[in-house]
């Protein structure tokens, strides 16, 4: 039997083309979630290798859609051949993964990827610390109608624990406004 296994890791996002594709590929059953890919314990996924039993194979169309490092990727692998389960990544060919060659063209993509996230990861960093530098506030926008009436109350006699209480919010939100 052939399963399949589509992923993508927000909830904007969706898994849509991927599963029309393996459906195409002719996978009879279609794992699917939306959930980050660093975790390797995704229900779907633990759910797909529970479920394959010698002889089936597991299409994904990209390696990073099954695993998002390298030991995560070999781990998948080794548990899919111990079951004697074929794995099939498209955007490798149809290249058997459990072959000698195979195996290195994967373990290389793999790593190949594992790198490119992280790089992506500190280029987001650098972007994030460029633009703090330049005055960039990230995260919502203060609620200039609560800071005023918290400044109002304030300069009206009443300490900070009262304002906290009369307007529901927490102390920390009235010290940073006070401050």
């Amino acid at each position: 039997m052939k399963y399949g296994y589509a992923r993508v890791s927000t909830q904007e996002q969706n898994t849509g083309l991927q599963v029309a594709a393996l459906t195409e590929l002719g996978c009879e059953r279609v794992f699917q979630e939306n959930i980050s890919g660093k975790n390797a314990e995704r229900p779907e996924l633990m759910r797909m290798l529970a479920d394959v039993q010698a002889g089936d194979t597991v299409i994904v169309m990209k390696l990073d859609r099954l695993a998002r490092n390298t030991r995560d990727a070999l781990s998948i692998a080794d548990e899919l051949k111990a079951k004697g389960v074929g794995l099939v990544c498209m955007d490798l060919g149809q290249t058997d993964i459990n072959s000698d060659i195979g195996r290195v063209i994967y373990t290389v993509i793999a790593a190949v990827g594992e790198f490119e996230r992280k790089r992506i990861l500190e280029r987001t960093n650098e972007g994030k610390r460029a633009a703090m530098e330049r005055g960039v506030t990230f995260g919502p926008k203060p609620d200039e109608q609560l800071h005023a009436s918290i400044r109002k109350l304030y300069a009206e006699g009443m300490n900070k624990l009262a304002i906290s209480k009369q307007l529901s919010i927490s102390r920390t939100t009235v010290h940073k406004v006070l401050s």
